[in-house]
């Protein structure tokens, strides 16, 4: 019927096929209609087509002709969305649909060579000739599918790195370099250019005839879940009018939001009052989950910001082992052994409790009353003391001293001549229980300057720990809070064996934990339109997870119908690094200020945090993120200070004699997921680091997503 039109009007066509169209109705679904079919030809003999593209493209015709008629035609029969299936490849007849930017370009393949390098020259062939417009056009996507987790995990994970490279190229920045593409375009770019996987599923090898039964096997196998990242956001969401006097005050919603994760940036702060208030995380379910009825005796590793000193406050506002467990929702843990702190950060502000008065609580209880006024300060100026005279090979008498220490918080006297500690400890371990928890571990190692250092931190955190199991009952426990890069540094040999031991309690965020993070702080600072229960978010499937969320920062970054990266996606990937972490710091700083930007943006009346304020808070993230570096890692930290100190301006990617930084170094910034290598030699920043250092993307960005 296109084809009989004269010129370019192609209403005549459009009322013909809506009358007709209602006949081709499949099934009527509550919440999701039906789907209508519209036949491309009812000939069934074999031959070669009678319309041929020349035929549609005419000269004088636009040249989005025919995607512009199926739209007019969907929009005259109420459908939300229009689905065309192609052939595979490019064709003929493929392109008039193909070249049309406004159409979401889907392709599909597997994990044949072929298949690959067909749809990856496809997709940058489209970048060249019709690139979607970032924020305006919808962007191309890849299915990957026909594979399984099992066996072609490499392949997939070289797959995914491929083609995320050619969906990048696909993409064009806006031709003015405003502050919301010019700073965050390249995470935009980055969430938008993700591949879709689909793995292998024997069910879908043999469809039913029948499109219920279709649907049933789809859902079976999820497939909605996996196509998530490709639908079209809802028609009948919109957000709210701004007139619209009903509704919540977003305005206080967001002071509540800027002054709770305010307060949590640095949970030293927060003191040790409230034992309340903690997002419940799978490291420590693991930890209490692993001593149920036997004290712990484990190192819990993180990087700095990842939670470790908040983790021990609430360890010690809890009092007893058995208490933080059953505030931490796990109720099966018998151990009613008390928290008996021997370090604390120095910078831990206290409130009505302080570990002091914990360490005379228990020494009233199971001391000698001696020592009831032992402090931290004295059990440091006692290690101090011991850095300053023992011998850095006696791993023997840093031992003992590590020991003494412990009694000291404990209220035991010590031994006049050093000896009889340990048999003084096992004493009592025979007469109670007891956990004793150690934090604040870099500010007794500020500089690591001296071989004695090395040999304090390594016998704490393998001898010590050996010694406490080796007591018969294991009556004692210890945890160790303390940095990674500490560990390394101290246990030279075999320091992978010893943190691979107590992985299952390191604090590492991965996205959808940091996710779960959000929406616990937003929970907590009651900031939420619909307040939920905190206690319950651990356990809130990641599609609820997901949906909740759009109370915090909406489904995507601008409104229901831009062609904005989805809000889940694009939080994670601008907050984690190349190792696909994200600590738990960076998400509470973001909050922070995202919320403090949003309070005058008064236009935004169906989220808490407005787009534009969440872009413009990863500044203040990156720099704070750079200074956390910094004094953890210094070697890391010099690096990242000198890119700081680079003249010119640097655009991502580079080469590395722009930046002036070696190979060695670099590989170095690689290891720490700071950079990424490109395959074409050039090196990437996580977003979370290139803002603090000042560095700008390319106008057409092409990212590479490392997962």
């Amino acid at each position: 019927m296109l084809h009989g039109i004269e010129g370019s009007d192609y209403s005549s066509a459009v009322d013909i096929a809506a009358a007709y169209l209602p006949n081709q109705q499949v099934g009527q679904y509550p919440g999701a209609g039906s789907l209508t079919l519209l036949p491309v030809t009812r000939r069934v003999a074999l031959k070669p087509p009678s319309i041929e593209p020349a035929d549609l493209l005419t000269p004088g015709r636009d040249p989005y002709f025919l995607t512009e008629a199926l739209a007019a035609l969907a929009a005259r029969i109420g459908a939300s969305t229009v689905v065309i299936d192609l052939r595979a490849g490019a064709t003929e007849l493929s392109a008039p649909v193909l070249l049309d930017p406004r159409v979401q370009r889907v392709f599909v393949t597997t994990l044949s060579h072929q298949s690959l390098v067909g749809t990856e020259h496809l997709v940058k062939q489209l970048g060249q000739r019709a690139p979607a417009l970032q924020g305006q056009d919808p962007a191309s996507s890849v299915v990957i599918t026909q594979f399984r987790n099992d066996v072609h995990r490499e392949q997939a994970e070289r797959a995914v790195q491929q083609l995320s490279d050619a969906l990048s190229s696909s993409l064009r920045l806006p031709d003015q370099n405003t502050g919301q593409d010019g700073a965050t375009g390249s995470i935009d770019t980055q969430v938008l250019s993700d591949p879709v996987r689909s793995p292998f599923r024997e069910e879908l090898l043999a469809l039913p005839s029948s499109w219920d039964a279709v649907l049933g096997v789809l859902r079976n196998c999820q497939i909605a879940q996996a196509l998530e990242p490709l639908l079209p956001a809802p028609a009948d969401t919109q957000p709210r009018a701004e007139g619209d006097a009903e509704g919540p005050d977003y305005v206080e919603l967001r002071r509540r939001l800027a002054e709770t994760t305010r307060r949590f940036i640095y949970a030293e702060k927060e003191g040790l009052s409230s034992a309340s208030g903690f997002l419940v995380t799978d490291p420590l379910r693991r930890l209490l989950g692993s001593h149920r009825t036997e004290p712990p005796i484990a190192l819990v590793v993180g990087a700095k910001g990842a939670g470790k000193t908040f983790m021990y406050a609430k360890m010690c506002a809890a009092r007893t082992w058995d208490r933080f467990a059953q505030r931490s929702g796990m109720e099966d843990v018998r151990i009613s052994a008390p928290i008996v702190p021997v370090l604390e950060s120095t910078h831990l502000e206290y409130r009505d409790l302080t570990p002091q008065d914990l360490r005379e609580a228990f020494a009233a209880s199971h001391g000698e009353g001696q020592a009831m006024g032992t402090g931290a300060q004295a059990i440091r100026d006692h290690l101090t003391n011991g850095l300053l005279a023992l011998d850095p090979r006696d791993d023997t008498a840093w031992r003992r001293l590590w020991l003494e220490c412990l009694m000291m918080a404990a209220g035991l006297s010590l031994p006049e001549d050093g000896s009889g500690v340990e048999a003084a400890l096992a004493e009592l371990g025979r007469r109670t229980k007891a956990v004793f928890v150690i934090d604040g571990l870099e500010d007794l190692m500020q500089s690591l300057d001296s071989e004695a250092k090395r040999t304090a931190l390594r016998v704490l955190l393998v001898d010590v720990l050996t010694w406490l199991r080796s007591l018969r009952g294991r009556p004692l426990g210890l945890v160790v809070f303390v940095r990674q890069d500490l560990v390394r540094w101290a246990v030279r040999q075999n320091s992978g064996q010893l943190l691979a031991r107590y992985e299952s309690f390191a604090l590492r965020w991965n996205k959808e934990e940091a996710l779960r993070l959000a929406l616990w702080a937003a929970a907590h600072a009651d900031a939420l339109p619909e307040p939920l229960d905190e206690s319950q978010i651990t356990e809130i499937p990641y599609d609820d997870l997901v949906k909740k969320l759009m109370q915090v920062w909406g489904r995507k970054m601008g409104t229901e119908k831009s062609k904005e990266a989805r809000s889940h996606l694009w939080v994670p990937a601008a907050l984690g690094d190349f190792n696909d972490q994200v600590q738990a710091r960076d998400v509470i700083v973001f909050l922070s200020e995202a919320a403090q930007k949003s309070i005058g943006q008064a236009s935004w009346k169906d989220r808490v945090l407005a787009p534009s304020a969440m872009r413009n808070a990863l500044l203040r993230c990156s720099e704070i993120k750079i200074e956390a570096i910094q004094s953890e890692n210094q070697e890391v930290g010099d690096l990242l200070k000198a890119l700081q100190q680079v003249r010119q301006q640097v655009t991502v990617p580079f080469e590395l004699d722009e930046v002036g930084l070696s190979v060695s170094e670099a590989d170095s910034l690689v290891d720490s997921g700071v950079f990424a290598r490109g395959k074409d030699g050039r090196y990437f920043v996580a977003e979370i680091y290139r803002h603090g250092l000042g560095f700008g993307t390319e106008r057409r960005a092409k990212v590479l997503w490392h997962r």
